[in-house]
């Protein structure tokens, strides 16, 4: 495909960075080279994307070739991966601004759970013991990116507080395959938004589960606790691959949670695209997470009811600690003593300054009505 010379970048000098920065050069197979076509084009014809927002799609993308690389590598060098199971994970699949990262995060502090941490999302390997960290060069590279972050975004952080250490979302695994919605969430795509969804995502969570069983090789035992808002649109693909998976729906008033969305959408997308203003930030955003509450409702009327929990963010705000323990109830888990206070004391950190949070938000900022909210999300 041909680029413009200040464009994002041909798949050609694409794949070469990304070999250039991890020392890797073997991608594994092409099925990703379709959506990386669209994507490219979308960001060229329709998201009219800022110098800086040129910068920020060409990282994004280097990044996401770069996992790849990584990933691919490691399969090779650990072939006993394959051999780990993967039991009754937990996927928090509740859509965007209603509890689910710090739902997670609580159920990721008990020592027999595991989350995916950040640096190991966008380097995936076997997870050393924490002891080990600062002295691995990937952990090392990602924590004073995300110190950094933290000191010069804290607005940001106040919204979604992120760290190398911190159990995070997944979809930095699900970009290996250039299937994510993360791309659609900071740029106006909506060439490569109209491909996504329709699209099966079995190969891609096929291709996730072994990032997980990569990382976990050294924890064997521990049960995933996983989330990202983007598992709504592929409840049935990944009970193809997880068949006894089990999912927790947070939920809240879409009329809030839809204004913190666009908010934080907002935020995130750094002025990358011009074309991504706030009335388009509300045209799609409300689209997006309609259509994937919708797809969640609509999925998983054809499975086990055991197999799925609902948390109502208000209780959730109420009492954390009794939320997380009525859970454990629902699935039949043990919460051990270890649990209950491995919870307790993630819940108390999560209270700190640098996470308290602040953030503002309006619907009729991104044009958008209460009425058209609570109209879209009638049937989710």
């Amino acid at each position: 495909m041909t680029q413009h010379r200040d464009g994002v970048g041909s798949i050609e000098e694409l794949h070469a960075e990304a070999c250039a920065m991890s020392r890797y050069d073997d991608f594994g197979g092409d099925e990703y080279l379709e959506g990386l076509r669209v994507l490219l084009d979308s960001f060229e014809r329709e998201a009219d994307l800022t110098p800086h927002g040129k910068v920020i799609a060409r990282k994004m993308i280097v990044g996401a070739l770069t996992g790849r690389l990584i990933s691919e590598a490691a399969f090779a060098r650990y072939p006993e991966h394959v051999d780990v199971a993967v039991e009754r994970p937990i996927f928090v699949s509740g859509i965007t601004r209603t509890g689910s990262t710090a739902l997670q995060r609580l159920l990721s502090a008990d020592p027999g759970h595991q989350g995916v941490e950040m640096w190991l999302a966008e380097a995936p390997q076997p997870r050393p013991a924490r002891e080990k960290w600062a002295e691995n060069a990937d952990f090392r590279r990602a924590d004073a990116f995300y110190r950094s972050r933290q000191q010069n975004e804290p607005d940001l952080m106040k919204v979604h507080f992120m760290g190398a250490e911190e159990a995070e979302e997944c979809w930095r695994l699900l970009q290996q395959t250039m299937l994510s919605i993360s791309f659609e969430c900071v740029s106006y795509i909506p060439t490569y938004s109209k491909w996504l969804a329709q699209q099966d995502w079995t190969a891609t969570y096929a291709r996730y589960k072994k990032n997980l069983q990569l990382i976990g090789l050294n924890d064997p035992g521990r049960r995933w606790v996983l989330k990202s808002p983007s598992h709504v649109f592929a409840i049935d693909e990944i009970m193809k691959v997880f068949p006894d998976a089990l999912f927790i729906r947070t939920f809240r008033d879409p009329r809030t949670s839809m204004a913190s969305t666009f908010s934080l959408a907002e935020q995130g997308k750094h002025d990358m695209s011009n074309a991504f203003d706030r009335p388009a930030i509300g045209r799609t955003q409300l689209d997006l997470w309609a259509r994937g509450s919708e797809n969640f409702t609509r999925a998983r009327a054809r499975y086990n009811p055991d197999q799925f929990v609902d948390v109502d963010y208000r209780d959730f705000v109420a009492d954390p600690i009794g939320t997380v323990e009525s859970i454990y109830t629902r699935f039949a888990l043990p919460f051990t003593d270890a649990a209950r206070s491995a919870v307790q004391a993630a819940h108390q950190e999560s209270l700190g300054s640098h996470r308290a949070p602040s953030h503002r938000y309006s619907l009729d900022d991104f044009g958008v009505t209460a009425e058209e909210v609570e109209a879209r999300f009638a049937t989710a």
